[in-house]
């Protein structure tokens, strides 16, 4: 597998745990102000996969314009 068809999987798999991310802030506001206290658990785990995700789809684009 290249480079490039090998970033397109890992940033497949980064944009799955980023729909969950979203998803696990969705039901936390929903439960609030149940579990307030995991707030910042899980706001940090939200930014920092998409985080990710932008740098994964940075190298792509920087690899399909070489």
């Amino acid at each position: 597998m290249g480079d490039r068809e090998t970033l397109k999987a890992e940033l497949k798999k980064v944009s799955a745990k980023a729909i969950q991310a979203k998803m696990d802030l969705h039901d936390l506001s929903e439960e609030l102000p149940i579990n307030w206290t995991s707030i910042m658990v899980v706001a940090q785990k939200a930014y920092d996969v998409y985080a990710e995700l932008e740098r994964k789809n940075r190298e792509l684009k920087a690899l399909e314009n070489t």
